[in-house]
């Protein structure tokens, strides 16, 4: 969906001629991680006129100030972009990415309608808005030109997917295992609602399936014409990519931490130091996920519940902890920690967000610690009754 580069455009209007052509164009998903959903674009194509340009509503400036914390924050603004097709397709063509050509049916006064607009839109002072990445992307905005341009509208005449958005993202993962756990992470509940038709046309691929069975309200002809394939990119294959995925890595985390943690319980003493490291890590995620939560703009990012297994109180506790002298205020504090985990692995089914299966496992090596500090500090009680 992204470009990481600024395009200038120094349009002006004009008349189309009768020969013009307006075009929805879809690229395939590539390997990375901004072009994992695909991109959309409209093609506006006027032989007579030696007129061929490229809009894109994907383009931002990654040298703008404090990008990375604005992206966070969502408060990332994209923008339209116009340039000859041919440098377009050439683009993709180098990054092996397919690229697909639906001719819209619009009237010559529809074509000029939206010309006019993305002439306009393109325009320096008109041409930066807001991103969103389920309600106002590349792929909604060529949605909404094309749809809000023809007279008497249009209607959608297959159904939806009945996926919920998570479903939808999750679909395009494919080998990309390291961002599929990080979007589970951090896309939250809402996003485990069932999107209808319209909402699951922020993916491009959508896009183009939906409008090739679209028909125009007044005439209840298509809107489009079939899809004609402008390039073809090859199979790439990959080779296996789960052996460095979340779930070995936490695998083996999780018995690195279960061996120390049994040999050091079998000695009747568990060391501060694992302690400090997995107290601080849950609570360091947990104070990343309050920070999303209550900060950030992007849409589906609260309420995340897996802050009921990334707790920002375990901060405080490692802060406490370092500490010699203040240790025995927090003692309990692995008793409560771990009846909080126990909460978690009861009520995750119950709850209205979907969890990532290595969510468990990390969840599992947090509450083994605190299980095993629980259990010395019973016995401990149980000594001193004696």
């Amino acid at each position: 969906m992204l470009l990481f580069v600024v395009f200038s455009f120094n349009g002006f209007a004009f008349t189309l001629s009768e020969k013009a052509v307006v075009s929805i164009i879809t690229c395939s998903p590539g390997n990375e991680m901004y072009s994992v959903y695909g991109h959309s674009a409209i093609r506006v194509k006027d032989p007579a006129l030696n007129y061929d340009v490229a809009f894109n509503y994907g383009i931002f400036d990654f040298s703008s100030p404090n990008f990375l914390y604005r992206f966070c924050a969502g408060q990332t603004d994209y923008l339209l972009g116009a340039y000859r097709f041919n440098d377009f397709l050439n683009e993709y063509r180098h990054d092996k990415r397919s690229v697909f050509e639906q001719e819209i049916n619009l009237t010559a006064q529809e074509k000029q309608v939206v010309v006019d607009f993305l002439v306009w839109n393109a325009q320096p002072e008109n041409r930066v808005y807001r991103y969103n990445f389920f309600f106002d992307n590349c792929a909604t905005r060529v949605r909404d030109v094309i749809a809000n341009n023809v007279n008497g509208g249009i209607t959608y005449t297959d159904k939806a997917s009945h996926k919920t958005l998570r479903t939808l993202i999750k679909d395009y993962h494919g080998k990309l295992l390291w961002l599929n756990f990080g979007i589970d992470f951090l896309v939250a509940a809402d996003s485990d609602r069932e999107a209808t038709l319209e909402e699951e046309m922020f993916l491009p691929d959508y896009v183009m399936n939906h409008f090739a069975t679209a028909k125009r309200n007044d005439n209840n002809k298509l809107i489009a014409q079939p899809v004609k394939v402008l390039y073809l990119a090859p199979e790439q294959k990959q080779g296996p990519t789960w052996i460095w995925g979340p779930l070995v890595v936490f695998s083996f985390l999780l018995l690195v931490v279960a061996y120390f943690t049994y040999k050091q319980f079998r000695n009747g003493e568990l060391k501060p130091a694992l302690d400090i490291i997995l107290y601080g890590i849950n609570g360091l995620g947990g104070l990343l996920l309050t920070w999303f939560t209550i900060y950030s703009e992007h849409p589906a990012m609260s309420p995340n519940y897996n802050l009921m297994w990334l707790v920002p109180a375990s901060l405080l506790f490692v802060v406490v902890r370092l500490r010699k002298k203040w240790r025995p205020a927090v003692r309990y504090y692995h008793l409560v920690f771990a009846a909080w985990m126990i909460v978690f692995f009861a009520s995750a089914s119950f709850l209205p967000q979907k969890f990532h299966p290595v969510f468990f496992i990390l969840a599992a090596t947090f509450f083994i610690r605190a299980l095993a500090h629980s259990l010395l500090i019973f016995k401990s009680l149980k000594a001193a009754r004696k």
